[in-house]
């Protein structure tokens, strides 16, 4: 997908990381992004920028100057599609909102991002990556089996919102190719949040909410479940069917197990104790080994919960996205 959207400039002003993210895949499918710079820009460079802004085009503009805001008007004269994430209100009071914009440019795909909307109660909220998750459920949904709910350690809400941008531009653009229409895109990181968690938990069944109910009991089989190995490492199962159970506790030693193993588990559960015992036994890598080896790998999915900096060389260390 690298040609995908070759043709397509993209003008960023004023992104934050789910912004940025959202041009850094655009660019990777093909796409010219400028990033319009500020002027003085404390902190200097950090990581973030190295990654995400890769491929870019830049420009500093300060837009309350009326030669900087002319240069920026010609470049979104041009562009296909502008994504600014000022705080609500902040794009009129300098000329750049979307009406202003679609005046010059009708067929403009005009992308604003927050936190909470452009307009309602919360809109002038801060907006911050783990206040989304907590307050979204997701937060208590990646704790739910742990004794405290812990800070992540990624920013799911940042890049959650920036795909769901770059999902919602490219079906945008698509509808201009017919109507030759542009639009403007009120994409917040709450409901991106919330969206994520519907395919967990947007469930009701008559007029009854229940949300996370099956996710919840199958994170308690110790079939599906996260077992420590002897040097520290952790060993991710699967088996989620008879076939995959059976095979699993069949590879372990001890198949009439495996009813137990699709139960809902407690600390009384033999399967769940036999599994805890059996992976403490070895190295996560000799897991590992068994686990792409003869039926296991067939039936009984299972993998190692890996540290970041172990991926080095793998599919998950790949800078670029995801489709290609």
């Amino acid at each position: 997908m690298h040609d995908a959207l070759k043709g397509i400039t993209v003008l960023e002003v004023g992104v934050m990381t789910p912004g940025k993210y959202c041009g850094f895949l655009m660019t990777g499918w093909g796409a010219t992004s400028i990033r319009v710079e500020r002027e003085f820009s404390s902190g200097g460079i950090n990581n973030e920028d190295l990654l995400l802004n890769r491929g870019k085009k830049s420009v500093v503009l300060n837009l309350r100057d009326e030669g900087d805001h002319a240069a920026f008007l010609d470049l979104a004269r041009e562009a296909d599609v502008l994504i600014e994430s000022y705080r609500p209100g902040v794009t009129e009071r300098l000329g750049i909102d979307y009406d202003a914009i679609r005046v010059i440019n009708p067929g403009i795909i005009y992308c604003s991002l927050s936190g909470f909307g452009q307009s309602g109660p919360d809109a002038m909220r801060a907006a911050y990556d783990m206040l989304f998750q907590a307050e979204s459920g997701l937060l208590h949904a990646l704790n739910a089996n742990a004794s405290e709910i812990a800070a992540p350690q990624t920013y799911i809400a940042d890049a959650t919102n920036g795909l769901m941008a770059a999902f919602a531009i490219c079906a945008s653009l698509q509808g201009r190719s017919s109507t030759g229409q542009g639009r403007h895109i009120d994409l917040s990181m709450q409901e991106t949040m919330f969206s994520l968690l519907s395919v967990s938990h947007g469930t009701m069944r008559d007029g009854v909410v229940v949300s996370g109910r099956d996710a919840a009991q199958r994170s308690l089989r110790p079939a599906n479940n996260v077992y420590r190995a002897r040097d520290g490492r952790h060993i991710v199962i699967t088996a989620m069917s008879e076939n995959s159970c059976r095979a699993l506790f069949r590879h372990l030693g001890n198949e009439d197990l495996w009813r137990q193993g699709l139960a809902i588990g407690d600390s009384e559960n033999p399967a769940k104790a036999f599994l805890q015992e059996q992976f403490a036994q070895n190295d996560g890598q000799h897991w590992v080994d068994r686990r792409d080896a003869g039926e296991l790998a067939r039936r009984a999915p299972a993998g190692t919960a890996s540290f970041l900096r172990q991926l080095g060389g793998s599919r998950a260390d790949r800078s670029g996205p995801a489709w290609r």
